[in-house]
């Protein structure tokens, strides 16, 4: 059995957001295709931008087409299903609030992954926003979604570390500090 690898944030960091709210593909020869978003507006999509979620999200198994979109601040982006103009997940960076943070990929999650090594692996938490305005933002740091840019697959996964919670408490996307709740 191989033993799991762990990720880093160095990848996810050091690679582009393959698809910004006002780029245009220029190239003619690259395909591109509008996303009409409920919440961006009409984005441009190339193919070489579309992430494929074999699996789909927990709760959307059938979404498994995707795009990551910009959203404005460094390790924060939108990860919008390509055929659903109103499902989009705001992502973030979770080794940014959480330092202590750490995944481990199984064989099976890179092969998932279409990803040789965990480097090849980009890593974020979905991100909860909250109902009322007083309310906390928070980061699912149990189910983390797994990106290998170079492949375009994704995955959600499942840690069973118990210092990470579903509900990790995050003051504001432009704010660091953060806590996990018990």
């Amino acid at each position: 059995m191989t033993a799991p690898a762990a990720v880093s944030r160095s990848f996810a960091l050091a690679h582009p957001v393959p698809v910004s709210v006002s780029q245009r593909a220029r190239s003619p020869k690259m395909r591109r295709r509008r996303l009409q978003s409920a919440l961006l507006g009409d984005v441009m999509v190339s193919d070489e931008a579309i992430l494929e979620f074999p699996d789909g999200l927990f709760g959307f198994a059938t979404c498994r087409k995707w795009v990551l979109v910009d959203a404005g601040r460094p390790g924060w982006m939108w990860l919008h299903a390509l055929d659903h103009p109103a499902l989009a997940f705001l992502l973030a960076d979770p080794f940014e609030s959480f330092p202590g943070f750490a995944v481990e990929l199984s064989a099976h999650d890179l092969a998932t992954l279409d990803a040789q090594t965990a480097t090849e692996v980009a890593v974020f938490a979905i991100v909860t926003l909250p109902m009322s305005p007083d309310a906390p933002m928070t980061m699912n740091l149990q189910g983390p979604v797994a990106i290998a840019l170079p492949s375009r697959r994704g995955r959600q996964l499942v840690l069973s570390d118990a210092r990470f919670g579903a509900k990790a408490v995050i003051e504001s996307p432009f704010v660091t500090t953060a806590q996990v709740l018990p």
